[in-house]
């Protein structure tokens, strides 16, 4: 699509006879990552027009749907308010630390199914997906009942951790790639209101699992929890659906608009092409002044220079338009191996290399460090979810007026202050001063969920939205895990060496290293190329590396003078010119080329038909 191929054919034969087959799992890779949509029948698309009987669909239902689904994923993401009481009823021993590995092997393999999660929901559709994800996720629920009842961790962490982990990521993908499609017109908006839901119930079932455990126990509140959250997903999964047409446009009003754009952009195009042929004009006016002189005093050279005018005035009168890539035709595997979707994709791991520290351990931290009880850890917690949650809608929303980029750079450059502040707040055993840090993480933590289907619907396209959401995710999930175990490793080889649970320096060594991961993300930030003509730009010979940051190119160059080179505006728009010329021009032979098979396949049909038919 972005580079159309070379016509040369005896090139690619004798190229392609020199290529080794691919392996079986490339081959599934490619198959599986292929081009393939969710195909329905007129018959289901009239069907999913009507809610029930003859109530009719609204996109709008969606939104309080997507809302329940993620608030019963929520119960996950306060898991650490479970950690104590597992703890406990299995080791007697409330710090005895085992119940928080269940968070990362959850996490884990949560990141695995991600991968295979976002094909499989383009080909099956939402529904589908929450059926699937809710009766795993509520069955979760109940294997974990069965290990506790029983005191065998070993089942808690399989039961509960494969499970819920698969779960999860059908429950979570489905509505947000589905509020992406629905909402073309509200991008921002669809993007925080299908992630907020985890915050809401975070906020929920921290105020409600340690009454529920002190009322029925820990066996019974996992069996309770199970069957809520069994029914509402179930229920829910019957109002989603996907749009009727791929590129769902949802109302006159918004195809009014997109044409007016339309027409600006190709106004301001033939204006560039335009600027750029009179300034040719004026050059090729001088040189016919010359010309003259020179025919005042070459008086034999007149027809020939006359001629020449004649050909210059023609070629002044035409205008080409050129047209820029369109990004929203990519395929899966042009998005996923990008180089913007690899840069996008450590920006979101430096945003949640700490995440799944802070949600597993930030009630132990409370009452560890700063000696307060349990129900003031879970108040903390409740807080927190509040301001994930503020963080998710919020930043959304303000990404529609600053730009998706923009709002990762003010994140990430907030997070950085945050964990190196961090450090000197627990040193001195400031409650206040920790809580308002943590809380304000949490508040940048999630404007990153809020931004980044958005995002990523802006740079590749709808139709790619579960594939590219869920491998993002995985970023996130592996920083999770990765944070996770090594702030584990560290902590126990710490507690080994003597040092107490409230000691600062359990948690400073550990912020140091997540302060440094997020720097490295917080450079990726200001690098990402958004714009077409910064993704596309073309290289030129000996460049080892080239990046954009506040819309200027600059390039390291093998040479043995000034290597590394700011590219200057007026060069930048000469190079992007050339560019789009010779991408129309291959754009051009491809078409030409297409035209000229289907008139050789017609030709060779109907001499076929005339072979065939018999005389009479």
């Amino acid at each position: 699509m972005l580079s159309p191929p070379n016509l040369n054919k005896n090139s690619n034969i004798k190229k392609d006879s020199n290529k080794k087959k691919p392996t079986f799992i490339l081959r599934f890779l490619k198959y599986y990552y292929g081009e393939r949509t969710y195909e329905r029948s007129e018959k289901q698309i009239q069907n999913e027009k009507f809610l029930l009987f003859s109530i009719p669909f609204n996109r709008w239902f969606l939104f309080p749907s997507a809302l329940l689904v993620q608030i019963c994923l929520g119960a996950f993401y306060g898991w650490s308010i479970f950690n104590k009481p597992i703890d406990s009823y299995i080791y007697n021993d409330p710090i005895k630390g085992k119940a928080p590995i269940t968070y990362y092997i959850t996490m884990g393999v949560y990141g695995i199914t991600l991968l295979f999660a976002g094909p499989w929901l383009e080909r099956n559709g939402p529904r589908r997906g929450l059926l699937l994800g809710g009766i795993l996720y509520s069955f979760a629920h109940f294997f974990a009942a069965i290990g506790i009842y029983k005191k065998q961790i070993a089942v808690v962490y399989v039961g509960y951790g494969v499970f819920s982990g698969i779960g999860n990521s059908f429950t979570y993908l489905s509505p947000v790639s589905a509020l992406q499609k629905w909402f073309p017109d509200h991008r921002g908006l669809a993007s925080g209101i299908s992630v907020c839901g985890l915050s809401i119930g975070s906020i929920i079932f921290s105020q409600c699992i340690l009454p529920m455990v002190k009322k029925f126990n820990i066996v019974l509140t996992f069996v309770i929890l199970g069957c809520i959250f069994l029914f509402v997903i179930l229920l829910q999964s019957l109002i989603f659906r996907l749009p009727p047409t791929p590129n769902y446009i949802p109302n006159n009003k918004l195809k009014n608009q997109i044409n007016q754009i339309e027409t600006i952009e190709s106004i301001n195009e033939i204006k560039e092409t335009e600027t750029i042929e009179i300034n040719n004009n004026n050059n090729n006016n001088n040189n016919n002044n010359n010309n003259n002189n020179n025919n005042n005093n070459n008086n034999n050279n007149n027809n020939n220079n006359n001629n020449n005018n004649n050909n210059n005035n023609n070629n002044n009168n035409n205008i080409e338009i050129l047209k820029e890539p369109d990004f929203s035709r990519m395929t899966i595997i042009q998005s996923i191996t990008s180089y913007e979707f690899r840069v996008l994709y450590f920006m979101f791991f430096a945003n949640g290399v700490c995440s799944n520290i802070i949600s597993s351990r930030l009630s132990n931290f409370v009452q560890d460090i700063f000696y307060k009880d349990a129900e003031t850890a879970s108040m903390v917690v409740a807080v927190n979810s509040v301001f994930n949650f503020l963080g998710r809608i919020l930043f959304a929303l303000i990404s529609e007026k600053i730009g998706r980029k923009e709002s990762f750079n003010i994140i990430l450059t907030t997070l950085v202050i945050v964990f190196w502040l961090i450090t000197k707040i627990i040193t001195d055993h400031s409650y206040g001063g920790f809580i308002s840090l943590i809380w304000f993480y949490s508040f940048m933590y999630g404007g990153g969920f809020g931004v980044v289907p958005a995002f990523l619907t802006d740079l590749f396209g709808s139709k790619n939205i579960s594939t590219c959401h869920a491998i993002i995710l995985t970023s996130w999930n592996l920083s999770g895990v990765c944070g996770g175990f090594i702030f584990t490793g560290i902590y126990d080889a710490l507690r080994g060496n003597g040092h107490k649970v409230d000691d600062p320096i359990l948690y400073n060594v550990n912020f140091y290293w997540v302060a440094c991961v997020i720097m490295v993300g917080w450079f990726a930030s200001f690098i990402i190329p958004v714009k077409p003509k910064y993704r596309l730009y073309p290289p030129i010979p000996n460049q080892l590396l080239q990046f954009t940051m506040f819309n200027r190119i600059f390039r390291l160059i093998k040479r043995n003078k000034n290597p590394f080179e700011m590219v200057s505006k007026e060069k930048e728009n000469e190079e992007w010119n050339n560019y789009l010329i010779n991408y129309n021009n291959s754009l051009n032979n491809k078409l030409e080329y297409n035209n000229l098979e289907n008139n050789n396949l017609e030709n060779n049909n109907n001499n076929n038909n005339q072979i065939n038919t018999p005389q009479k």
